[in-house]
């Protein structure tokens, strides 16, 4: 079945609109020889930028070289940090770019999209003429529908609206031609990033067909095995990502499940099933080499870089063997739906010994306490629904464990909490937390957001941290699903 070409035939069209600063503009100002001027759109965009300028030439003359611009672009302005970036990652995805104009009495569009609030122009050259501003607009795209999302019931707590509507322009903005990851980086489609943005897609923007293409790009895309990558690039070519990670790899049938609750689909299920399928033998073949223990170094879970990660990839192998089971009923073999419960019920005594109850929470074998073991052991439904309501309610109240470090794993964290009958704690806690991030002037949800560690970056400086992340988005699936 050629995946690939019905991913094609599911490319969207990208909308456009006009996006202008609203401070910032040098009026009345020439320049030249290094001067610069930042311009501040107001909020978080995604699109191409036009710079327009007039040229002032002494007696009136023409300009007798090209004009250059430096262009350096922030979605935050801590980025200004990357001139003394020394972490792994590449430079390149810093955001700047210098244009030689040869004829700047044109308006000058830079061909590469960026994502920002923020924009410093600075002309680097010793020109014989100056400048002065005359225009500059962004030209945004995005393949979200800005009039799809419903507005929320009158009384919602205006927090809970304004961190809705930050989270809505998170994804809008993370929704191209795939759901990215990232804007300004990786720009790619993460499978993991994708489980998310889905599910939140689902009740605002409700572009279901985006999901089914980003599904057909990674069946289309696995590695000789089967096993899917964790992330898609479009460029320069289509290819998947070399990493294999079984947590994302088992979000596969998330994804799937999630799409048939939403768009009932059972042909998409049916073609798609073995694929799914096939990441769950994978993931339970690991489980048994490594002596019925997860292969942690092969689940992401969270950037929290002293986490031990035994429990928790445990819970989300036997969240994901549920799902697949759930896909089974649809479009599975008899001999897989006996497989699946086979395989549930090992991985979940498993699971189900790591709980201490002198504790009353579940400890890794190093003995490490931690949200995430909480979580993920929660949500696979290893306990009686009053334990686990007991286990969340002890997590709340212990301040001593190892705790996420991502909106990625904070929206788990709230997910268990709101299955296990918690609901007021969990909007107590998306207010804390999601809330934290607007408190810091946030335009939209970052990558990476730890209260009281304003430097936190799995990259070793936050001038790389994404300031416009879509597993950042959840809040607003979590309001438009479970009310305030």
């Amino acid at each position: 079945m050629d995946f690939l070409k019905k991913a094609y035939n599911l490319m969207p069209v990208l909308r456009e609109s006009i996006a202008r600063p609203v401070s910032g503009i040098p009026e009345g100002r020439t320049m030249r020889d290094g001067d610069s001027f930042m311009l501040d759109f107001g909020t978080h965009v995604v699109g191409y930028i036009t710079l327009a300028v007039n040229v002032e030439k002494p007696g009136g003359d023409t300009a007798d070289s090209p004009l250059a611009v430096e262009f350096k672009f922030y979605e935050n302005l801590c980025e200004d940090r990357s001139k003394v970036y020394t972490g792994g990652m590449s430079r390149s995805w810093f955001q700047v770019q210098t244009v030689f104009a040869d004829n700047p009495y044109e308006p000058l569009e830079l061909p590469r999209r960026y994502a920002f609030r923020y924009v410093k122009i600075t002309f680097p050259a010793n020109t014989s003429y100056a400048v002065s501003y005359k225009d500059c607009f962004v030209r945004t795209v995005t393949s979200a529908d800005d009039s799809k999302p419903a507005p929320l019931p009158a009384g919602t707590d205006p927090l809970l609206k304004e961190i809705d509507r930050v989270a809505l322009l998170t994804l809008k903005n993370c929704m191209q031609t795939v759901f990215e990851d990232g804007p300004k980086r990786d720009r790619r489609l993460w499978l993991g990033d994708l489980y998310l943005q889905a599910k939140t897609n689902y009740c605002t923007f409700k572009n279901n067909d985006l999901v089914l293409r980003c599904l057909y790009l990674f069946a289309g895309l696995p590695h000789e095995d089967g096993c899917l990558s964790s992330a898609v690039f479009q460029e320069p070519v289509l290819r998947g990502q070399s990493w294999i990670l079984h947590d994302y790899a088992l979000f596969f049938a998330g994804v799937l499940a999630d799409y048939y609750r939403a768009a009932g689909r059972k042909d998409v299920v049916e073609e798609l099933w073995p694929v799914a399928f096939r990441q769950t033998e994978i993931a339970y073949e690991g489980f048994e080499k490594e002596g019925r223990r997860a292969p942690v170094n092969m689940y992401f879970i969270d950037w929290c870089p002293s986490l031990d990660k035994s429990c928790a990839a445990l819970g989300i192998l036997v969240f994901m063997l549920k799902e697949a089971l759930y896909l089974a009923e649809i479009a599975g073999t008899e001999a897989q739906k006996e497989t699946l419960r086979r395989e549930i019920e090992t991985v979940s005594e498993t699971l189900a010994a790591m709980y201490d109850p002198s504790e009353k929470l579940f400890c890794t074998s190093s003995g490490q306490l931690s949200v995430h073991s909480q979580m993920w052991a929660v949500l696979a439904g290893v306990l009686d629904p009053a334990e686990n309501a007991s286990v969340m309610s002890e997590t709340l109240r212990r301040k001593d464990l190892v705790s996420p470090v991502t909106p990625y794993a904070m929206h788990y964290f709230i997910e268990a909490l709101i299955r296990s009958g918690l609901k007021d704690e969990a909007f107590h806690l998306i207010k804390e937390y999601w809330g934290g991030m607007l408190a810091k002037g946030c335009d939209c949800f970052p990558e990476v957001f730890v209260p009281g560690h304003p430097d936190a970056s799995p990259y070793g400086s936050v001038a790389m941290n994404s300031y416009c992340h879509a597993w950042s988005c959840t809040p607003a699936y979590f309001i438009r699903t479970f009310g305030g």
